[in-house]
């Protein structure tokens, strides 16, 4: 049974809100990655995809994200006038404000004091749910999800769970993660940050840009008239076949996109577009390929948007439906979907992948999210007659 995406608030290194977003992705020539040497050890330079009005010294930085995107989506609950209780809240996260934390530590060791609002308890993974919740006046079900790179996809399923229970008559579910130091160097003990803008499925791939964002949907039972996307289905499995690489022969992430086409109630080919997970590791890529390649064969259109906005985290299951969900709603603003550039490695299996601006009216589109631990989601989004 679908449920309905009414609104997106959206902010990522393409931009805050709608038209940004739109403007950055047809614009995707123009590099939106950042070069820092602020955030991993040594000094040592990197590209992420940090949000441009908030420079990399400013203090709630999860708060502000998540400001912004709120701001997006309160005229859409206003006019759908749903009670306090009946609003839940679910959100996808894994670093939430360890950014605080960080640079709250160096203030406590310069001046021996703690800095001014200053909240250990922001640093809780559920702490965004909440202060979503705070901020809405919202008393229904709360709570995040924090299962690495698929946690806001699964906060999506999770939130139509909720609905279909009646548990709640609207749900804002999505993701925020801000940047901060433990992720980029965390990724770097891995070999798998890159030294430039990442380049997914490329022969000269090296590995990931981390980013930062939000994401947020307001999700219901009914479409509201406008901009309402169909939730059409949701997969996931769990492989296990490595605390963080994945499968290699991407049998995890296979079982995650059928168990969404059959949630959906589709068949392969009536997807018109994949957003993949797409990190432009060695590792993902070549699995996920192979997977695609099994499922779609070499003829749905696929690429990675993570070298525009970076690799987001708890948020990119959430931002990457997001892109999806503009592309969906605003066909006639969104003239190119995200393409890669860069010579495609031939040992990768064989998928159609966009090197070039795709330019087609859509109206379903699948994104993969693939986590640590082979936790996999394939979530797929879709016009539907309901919404005539």
């Amino acid at each position: 049974m679908p449920v309905w995406l009414n609104d997106l608030g959206i902010v990522s290194a393409l931009g805050v809100g709608h038209q940004q977003t739109i403007d950055s992705i047809n614009s995707q020539h123009i590099n939106t990655l950042t070069a820092t040497d602020e955030l991993a050890f040594g000094g040592r330079q990197t590209y992420v995809g940090m949000v441009k009005t908030l420079p990399l010294s400013a203090i709630l930085r999860t708060h502000t994200l998540i400001d912004d995107a709120l701001a997006q989506i309160k005229p859409t609950l206003e006019q759908l006038n749903i009670a306090a209780q009946r609003i839940a809240v679910v959100i996808g996260t894994s670093t939430a404000s360890i950014h605080e934390g960080e640079r709250a530590r160096i203030h406590l060791k310069q001046a021996g004091h703690w800095p001014p609002k200053y909240n250990y308890n922001d640093q809780t993974l559920v702490a965004p749910a909440h202060y979503i919740a705070k901020q809405l006046n919202a008393t229904g079900p709360c709570y995040s999800i924090s299962t690495a790179c698929s946690s806001s996809s699964k906060a999506m399923i999770s939130a139509r769970a909720l609905l279909l229970a009646d548990l709640a008559d609207v749900v804002i579910c999505g993701g925020i993660d801000s940047l901060c130091q433990l992720t980029v160097n965390g990724f770097d003990s891995l070999s798998s940050i890159s030294d430039a803008v990442c380049q997914p499925f490329s022969l000269n791939r090296s590995g990931i840009n981390i980013g930062e964002g939000a994401a947020l949907f307001v999700m219901s039972k009914k479409p509201n008239q406008g901009n309402a996307v169909a939730f059409l289905g949701g997969g996931e499995s769990s492989d296990a076949h490595h605390i963080s690489a994945p499968a290699p022969d991407g049998s995890g992430a296979e079982q995650a996109m059928c168990a969404a086409l059959i949630d959906a109630n589709l068949t392969a080919d009536a997807i018109d577009y994949i957003n993949a997970h797409g990190t432009a590791t060695q590792q993902n890529d070549a699995m996920e390929s192979l997977a695609i390649n099994r499922v779609f064969g070499n003829n749905t259109p696929v690429s990675s948007s993570k070298q525009l906005s970076g690799h987001t985290l708890g948020a990119a299951g959430a931002i990457e439906a997001g892109i999806c969900w503009l592309s969906l709603i605003k066909n006639d603003c969104l003239t190119t979907l995200p393409f890669n550039n860069g010579d495609k490695d031939p040992a990768l299996g064989e998928i159609a992948l966009l090197t070039s601006p795709f330019i087609k009216p859509l109206k379903y589109c699948l994104s993969n999210s693939f986590a640590f631990g082979g936790n996999n989601v394939s979530v797929i989004l879709g016009l539907i007659d309901e919404q005539l």
